[in-house]
């Protein structure tokens, strides 16, 4: 896919899922603004690495989401120094694990406040430039939103939020020639894995779980939102497509019946 000419926006750019769709994007022509919040020399390091690879325009710019005077700043040297956007992802991400009944309001706030309003206020203060550009919104979910998942409801409760967000947001922007979607990414090999409490157990689930036996992948999930920010996608309105390597097709009956003691080639002991 071409996307010669573009600017493209991914918040929490630097790393993981956010830096894979900036790397695909620039080998296909587009300038980048990867938005960070802390660690200036790295941000500064991955933008230089990504020039000299791809001769594309790279720039890091700073702003906590949680903080809304921060984010329309980063809109404001946006507008001044690029002068256009084609496209933003909303990639940055929080969350805090642990049950509900034992979960503090300022986590809880926190999370919503990057995974959802942070969101809002991108869209809103983008909405100018991308109605110009006929641009995209592709934000990043997870499938946490509609499967529950122990120690996940913080989290996983504000992806579901994002998620109506998204319809919402296509349901006022498309009709002036801006897409937006989001794709649900499944378990992915990244430093969230750190976030839960037995990180090896989240890969044997996707093992187990995944029809095509592994984790995923950064480029997984990076490849779907990059033909969502497509021109090819601009029949896809509103919609959080599933990136999961099968995780979520349904229940592994083999494993539930050796789990049930229902499995005569693999009985349970006594």
């Amino acid at each position: 896919m071409d996307f010669t000419g573009k600017v493209a926006l991914i918040t929490g750019g630097t790393r993981g899922i956010g830096l894979a769709v900036g790397r695909m994007l620039a080998e296909g022509g587009a300038d980048l603004i990867l938005n960070y919040k802390s660690d200036a020399g790295n941000a500064e390091e991955i933008a230089r690495e990504l020039r000299d690879a791809t001769s594309r325009r790279v720039e890091a710019i700073p702003a906590d989401m949680r903080r809304p005077e921060q984010i329309k700043a980063m809109f404001e040297r946006i507008r001044k120094e690029w002068d256009r956007l084609d496209y933003i992802v909303p990639n940055a991400a929080f969350g805090t694990m642990g049950r509900t009944e034992r979960m503090g309001i300022m986590s809880w706030d926190a999370t919503y406040e990057i995974n959802v309003r942070s969101v809002m206020i991108c869209a809103k203060e983008a909405a100018p430039l991308l109605r110009a550009s006929r641009g995209a919104i592709c934000a990043i979910s997870s499938i946490g939103a509609r499967v529950a998942f122990q120690e996940y409801a913080a989290i996983g409760s504000s992806k579901a939020a994002l998620e109506s967000l998204v319809r919402y947001l296509a349901n006022e922007l498309t009709p002036d020639g801006v897409a937006v979607n989001a794709v649900a990414a499944g378990p992915v090999d990244t430093r969230v894995i750190n976030w839960f409490r037995n990180p090896e157990a989240v890969h044997r689930f996707a093992r187990l779980h995944s029809t095509v036996g592994r984790i995923g992948t950064v480029q997984d999930v990076a490849r779907v939102v990059v033909f969502l920010l497509s021109d090819e996608a601009r029949w896809i309105v509103g919609q959080t497509i599933t990136a999961d390597g099968g995780v979520t097709l349904g229940v592994n009956f083999e494993d539930w019946l050796r789990k049930t003691g229902n499995d005569p080639d693999h009985p349970q002991e006594p």
